[in-house]
């Protein structure tokens, strides 16, 4: 059996390297629309709106990875034998098999003779979600330098997009000389002509690297975005041509979509640029110096990056009741949360607790396309609506949205979920040509059409669902088979013991829900979500939410895994208000021949110790406190721009980081020891003290402080080099003017006007956490690292 297996595994490659259509076209794409119009019905959200299920429901701990094997997988293209690191340990054969073709699909660089766009940005779905490559070793992460299997990086779906710096937007925005732009990562001729291989970590002087991608759009902030959604506030113009602006009325760019492209497949293509003001349309009149908006039209550019998430879990998300999550939206703020730490949520503004999580109601759009003479259909588009639940803005109610998504917008694969090709966008030279070279026209013109067949991304939707968690970490796993895992435990256990109960769990709820057998027969009238509702403590557990039931899922593979189990999902897939610096967020150019771009790279000098007695002077990359922007993807709904989908924590102390959207907080041996990230970090002893990232603990401390703006300095306030408010240097040159008190924008008093506006949802968790001491700080830390 093990050699049929191998040889299936082995042909199913080579029919990714030999067809002219990307699959195995098994099952037909005419069987897979049958399907597909089968599952979304005629109307809402078809089989994805989960049920409730019946009251007398046995649950049951879902299946784990055993953490050592957590993904740990070979090279790629990943082979049958990698699903043994990544799925549930009951996925059967059969099951596995109709996942070895999509698997493929996302491990398997594409060439252009493949479909691999000239409008591409990656050379495969792998590209982004590549960070074990450059984890530093010895922090119980899954790591390139220390992967388990010979000749591999273990990167695969469960890893995300790998940073080393920050982007410089004024080098990949446009190349003057090309009108394109520039890949992060590119390096850039030295003075003697020659490729300089540090050139992408000088994110100074060069482009930066990372592998996030780069969206931007115009975005017209008081225009109701009544075409797809009235009660979403935002009009955004994609920008791809595609139809005529509903503002305007008139005006319709062709400017490639929302994504920029910058790593086409075919060389003679030029990477794409961000479109520069004086070309737009849109931003023809005088921006307003405050709001950035365009005085003829309203609109304003606005740019982001996002990073692959790690796919950890999804066919759990999937399969929550519905219900379930609506139950725990407070869009209002009119709950509260009983803690016997200190409340400060009345002087910071809130009615509640601070926490206004709400639901992104997405467009029910789904359409068919063409039909065959028959009346039969040939292709489909769109998407069902309902609750979105998947997405960094969750705004997509299905995973399948993903995996067409990227296949199209990332790869530039067509395929009969959405056979539309990118807009070539405008060049923009000063010297070179003003279009497209003609050779990357005419492998646009000569790709087959579709370029894969429709049991790909199937068969990865079969994968994402059945990828699971992995087990917790020993001493969390130690606590929760305890006999009372709130009770005493051994001295080594205490640490984590503690550091979940700060973060608000229920440790008995927990462990009837975790360990199989630990469940009394007629229940424990606990809190289902494994919340200690008497005390919260910080309250983590109000975006975080531990535990989760699910109900039948709507997989057809892989479903006796996903469907009533208890899912330690720690999210509620809500979307919550993150903390604004509206210097930031709104950008504006300098003169009208400028691009407007985020804040360039900002380097600090900042202490930090490297041993017991050794201390050293960093030379850090700021990372920006601001946490909003105003891009959305196709389905922007009705999230706002400073509003994201609180992250799945499943996996986080396995696959570590970098963290948030965007992979801000970045940890990779590249840069390390030369040009590390660093903000600051409060506790009950020192207000805003440095914080260099130079390892795990110092990531996860760095998260949890990008949660909310800095404290406002204090009498506690740190004298080290790099403490206090990470106020911009004047001699910085920042492109980013914070005005006269910058501090006061950056670091707002908790009691002030700007503090009540502009800081997050999880403001009074946050500021509780600054309250700790050391020793309770690195309590939580030890608890986050064994999820």
């Amino acid at each position: 059996m093990r050699k049929a297996l191998v040889m299936f595994a082995v042909l199913t490659t080579v029919g990714f390297l030999m067809a002219a259509v990307l699959g195995t076209g098994n099952p037909t794409d005419a069987q897979v629309i049958a399907i597909r119009l089968g599952e979304v019905g005629t109307a809402g959200s078809g089989i994805f709106d989960i049920p409730v299920p019946p009251s007398d429901t046995q649950f049951r701990p879902v299946q784990r990875v055993p953490r050592d094997k957590f993904g740990e997988v070979g090279p790629f293209p990943l082979q049958f034998s990698d699903l043994n690191a990544l799925v549930y340990p009951d996925t059967t054969v059969p099951e596995r098999q109709q996942m070895l073709e999509g698997m493929s699909l996302f491990t398997l660089a594409h060439t252009a003779a493949e479909g691999a766009g000239p409008m591409a940005n990656q050379p495969f779905c792998l590209g982004c979600h590549q960070s074990t490559a450059e984890t530093p070793p010895h922090m119980g992460l899954v790591s390139g330098s220390e992967c388990g299997v010979a000749g591999s990086t273990c990167t695969s779906i469960v890893s995300r997009a790998a940073r080393a710096t920050p982007t410089n937007f004024k080098f990949t925005s446009l190349d003057p000389a090309t009108g394109g732009g520039v890949a992060p990562g590119n390096n850039l001729p030295a003075p003697d002509g020659h490729p300089d291989p540090n050139a992408s970590l000088d994110a100074v002087n060069g482009p930066g690297k990372d592998a996030a991608f780069t969206i931007f759009s115009d975005f017209n902030p008081t225009h109701a975005d009544a075409g797809n959604n009235p009660t979403g506030i935002g009009f955004q113009d994609p920008l791809d041509g595609s139809t005529t602006n509903i503002v305007t009325s008139t005006i319709s760019q062709p400017f490639g979509g929302f994504v920029q492209h910058v790593r086409p497949s075919v060389p003679a293509c030029v990477p794409k640029p961000i479109p520069p003001s004086k070309y737009d349309a849109l931003l023809q009149g005088s921006p307003d110096p405050v709001t950035g908006v365009d005085s003829v039209t309203g609109f304003r550019r606005s740019t982001g990056e996002r990073a692959g998430p790690p796919y950890i879990g999804r066919g759990l998300m999937e399969a929550i009741p519905t219900a379930d999550l609506a139950a725990g939206a407070d869009p209002n703020d009119t709950q509260g949360s009983h803690s016997s730490l200190r409340h400060y949520a009345a002087a910071m503004g809130c009615t509640g607790d601070c926490v206004a999580g709400k639901i992104n109601m997405i467009p029910r759009n789904f359409t068919v396309i063409s039909t065959d003479a028959n009346g039969n259909p040939t292709s489909v588009r769109g998407f069902v609506g309902g609750e979105g639940r998947f997405g960094l803005r969750a705004n997509g109610v299905e995973i399948i949205q993903f995996a067409i998504g990227g296949l199209r917008g990332e790869l530039g694969i067509t395929s009969n979920f959405d056979l539309r090709k990118i807009n070539y966008p405008t060049l923009f030279p000063t010297t070179g040509p003003t279009t497209e070279p003609a050779a990357c026209v005419a492998a646009q013109t000569a790709l087959p059409n579709p370029n894969a067949f429709l049991s790909a991304p199937f068969s990865e939707r079969h994968w994402i669902r059945n990828v699971a968690p992995p087990e917790f970490g020993d001493k969390l796993l130690a606590v929760l088979s305890a006999n009372d895992p709130s009770g005493n435990v051994e001295d080594d256990l205490r640490e984590v013991q503690r550091g979940a109960e700060l973060f608000g769990i229920d440790l008995v709820a927990f462990s009837n829900r975790m360990i199989a057998g630990k469940m009394p027969a007629r229940g424990d009238r606990r809190d289902a979500h494994a919340i200690n509702q008497a005390d919260r403590k910080l309250n983590c557990v109000g975006c975080h939410t531990p535990v989760h039931r699910t109900g039948q899922s709507p997989a057809t593979v892989g479903a006796h895994n996903l469907s009533f189990v208890w899912a330690p999902i720690f999210s509620d897939l809500l979307l919550h208000k993150m903390p604004v610096i509206d210097a930031e967020r709104v950008l504006r150019q300098t003169n009208a021949s400028d691009t407007p771009r985020p804040r360039d790279p900002l380097v600090i000098q900042r202490f930090a110790k490297t041993g017991d007695d050794d201390t050293r002077i960093f030379t850090t990359f700021d990372i920006p406190r601001n946490d909003a922007d105003d891009t959305f993807s196709d389905q922007k709904a009705s999230a706002e721009g400073r509003e994201f989908r609180t992250p799945p924590l499943m996996g986080m102390g396995r696959m570590g980081p970098p963290f948030l959207h965007d992979a801000r907080v970045y940890l990779s041996t590249l840069t390390v020891d030369t040009t590390p990230a660093g903000t600051v970090t409060t506790n009950r002893q020192v207000t805003n003290a440095p914080l260099v990232v130079r390892n795990l603990d110092d990531s996860i401390r760095a998260a949890i402080e990008l949660h909310d703006l800095p404290a406002p300095d204090d009498e506690k306030t740190s004298e080290a080099p790099g403490g206090g408010c990470p106020v911009p240097p004047v001699q910085s040159g920042s492109n980013i003017d914070y005005g006269p008190s910058p501090a006061d924008v950056i670091c707002p008093a908790y009691d002030s006007a700007v503090s009540k506006v502009n800081r997050s949802d999880s403001r009074e968790v946050i500021r509780r956490f600054r309250a700790l001491s050391p020793r309770d700080q690195q309590a939580l830390i030890e608890f986050l690292k064994q999820l």
